[in-house]
């Protein structure tokens, strides 16, 4: 289920020193920053965000190379790389502790944000994230790294990202991606480290919440239930349908569970000094 209207509050832009940041927030209470998948943006979150503002501030962010924030505001695709940047979000916005929920392309970028900054994250939400081996889609393209690698080959890059966009629209993604936002996903694939991913869940302190589908084309169900014994005890959502945007397709129900989570774990006495990565 889905509300009946989305929920698009206004963007607007954050400075950091390295460069622009663009966001939205709504909503009073327990922080709560959304990290969407590649592609994505803000708007990942629009049909979650009528239940998350009832109870909580909801963040949304435009990670680096997406919707407005540019590429070269955080080049870093790395996990870590991408954890620093929302943790320097964070402290711009003077916001010391927050949960933090993760679609796609994003959980192990949650992932790493929970399991090594206890002292800052109070929960963690996964949706469709990936596990703790290659889903189908990196199965079925094992040359995905080396096209990352191409990508940074000035006379391969234009030629290379035609390609990508093709691949893209093919996919079921929107036309007319920025170039930038089609070669970060890719380097963003080509950061994924499974054996870090496992170290992470086991590593995981903070209440967690994790919800798949069975019919999700891109991660499929068996990953999903790998993670889901890896992380510590948390809250499970299954559907049998939905598919890979479970954030849209099933909006309320993964929305009210979560706000429950991140109010019951707002004052969860602080962690240990952060983890170094």
């Amino acid at each position: 289920m889905r509300p009946d209207t989305p929920s698009d509050p206004e963007l607007k832009t954050l400075q950091l020193p390295s460069g622009a940041v663009s966001y939205s927030e709504a909503g009073e209470g327990p922080v709560l920053i959304g990290c969407h998948g590649c592609p994505g943006s803000v708007r990942d979150w629009r049909w979650m965000g009528p239940v998350l503002e009832r109870s909580l501030r909801l963040i949304r962010l435009d990670l680096p190379a997406f919707g407005g924030t540019p590429l070269a505001t955080w080049r870093d695709a790395s996990n870590g790389g991408r954890a620093g940047f929302v943790l320097a979000v964070a402290d711009a916005l003077g916001i010391e502790r927050f949960a933090v929920m993760a679609h796609s392309a994003g959980g192990p970028l949650s992932l790493e944000l929970a399991a090594n900054h206890p002292d800052r994250i109070t929960a963690v939400a996964f949706m469709g994230v990936p596990g703790l081996r290659p889903h189908r889609p990196l199965r079925e393209h094992p040359h995905a790294h080396s096209i990352a690698r191409l990508l940074w080959i000035p006379g391969i890059r234009q030629l290379l990202t035609l390609q990508l966009r093709r691949g893209f629209e093919q996919a079921g993604f929107p036309k007319g991606l920025p170039g930038d936002a089609l070669r970060q996903s890719m380097h963003v694939v080509n950061a994924f480290d499974f054996p870090r991913q496992s170290t992470n869940a086991a590593a995981l302190r903070v209440p967690n919440l994790l919800a798949w589908t069975e019919d999700d084309n891109f991660i499929e169900a068996p990953i999903s239930e790998e993670l889901a014994e890896a992380l510590p005890p948390g809250v499970r959502l299954t559907f049998p349908d939905g598919g890979h945007y479970l954030q849209k397709t099933r909006a309320t129900e993964i929305a009210e569970a979560i706000a429950e989570l991140v109010r019951g774990t707002a004052e969860r006495p602080r962690e240990g000094s952060s983890t170094q990565r």
